[in-house]
């Protein structure tokens, strides 16, 4: 959300879905309320408490919690794995960097004593933090050793999953809670919209090619995944639906496809597969 002044107009209220309205501010008061409101003056400005009163009673001010501080572990090798990581980087989250193999040991309950799995994304072993959530990158197919994470969520560990496949980067969808769909019911779901090409898409993700991506291409997939965790850590589940985005899904419920030559984003929903249905 932010407050501005419109030439011979008085002033306006950009929301956070990008709708523009105007508001009525007493003149000259709009750089010292956006300070506060933004945490940048931690005291209000004299005489405008009905303002940021009224801001919080319209619902404005809902959604500035601050994040709670996320431990992320990346699994993966290569530049991709390195950007998504440079990208995490921040005060709002922490940056390990592990293997799938040590991510799938972790205990059904983990120990809050016992390290996180990992080491300090600048190389330094770490021993006094336990992951909040894991990033698996590959710079091909997902491979399907990605199943063996499938339980994290059921231990408290959030799962955030992103592949190349050719020209188009794949964002599956995160699971975050017990029950989300997993690496498993991706590639169930895809084999099965695959038809009668099923057996060709098989092939095709364990032949495993190397993807002809570049520093454009992991940067694009690196934010997009780090919007994706950082949505997480904030409490958000679901993204803001508003007149920019009037149809957004719930991460949890969408495969996210990238076209790296066009910067086109697809979203497509995606629920588990039942247990009756295997």
């Amino acid at each position: 959300m932010s407050v501005f002044e419109v030439p011979g107009r008085g002033s306006a209220l950009r929301e956070v879905s990008g709708r523009l309205r105007g508001v009525e501010l007493p003149r000259g008061t709009v750089e010292a309320l956006t300070r506060w409101f933004d945490g940048a003056d931690p005291t209000p400005p004299p005489g405008l408490d009905p303002e940021r009163g009224a801001f919080a009673a319209a619902g404005y001010l809902d959604d500035t919690r601050p994040a709670r501080t996320a431990t992320v572990t990346v699994a993966g090798d290569g530049a991709l794995a390195d950007a998504v990581a440079a990208a995490l980087g921040g005060p709002t989250v922490r940056v390990l960097r592990g293997t799938v193999g040590e991510l799938a040991a972790v205990p059904a309950h983990p120990d809050p004593t016992r390290p996180a799995t990992g080491v300090d994304a600048t190389g330094g072993a770490d021993a006094s933090t336990t992951p909040t959530a894991v990033c698996v990158v590959a710079d091909g197919p997902a491979p399907a050793s990605w199943t063996a994470l499938d339980r994290l969520p059921d231990r408290g560990t959030a799962v955030f999953r992103l592949a190349v496949e050719g020209r188009h980067g794949i964002l599956e969808p995160p699971a975050v809670h017990p029950g989300d769909a997993g690496h498993a019911d991706v590639r169930a779901r895809r084999l099965a919209a695959a038809g009668s090409g099923h057996p060709h898409l098989l092939a095709y993700w364990e032949a495993a090619p190397a993807a002809p991506t570049g520093p454009g291409d992991h940067a694009l997939l690196a934010a997009l995944l780090a919007a994706d965790v950082r949505a997480w850590a904030g409490g958000h589940d679901v993204p803001a639906v508003g007149d920019l985005v009037p149809s957004a899904l719930p991460a949890r419920r969408r495969l996210r496809v990238v076209d790296l030559d066009t910067a086109a984003i697809a979203d497509h929903p995606l629920l588990p597969v039942p247990d009756s249905a295997p």
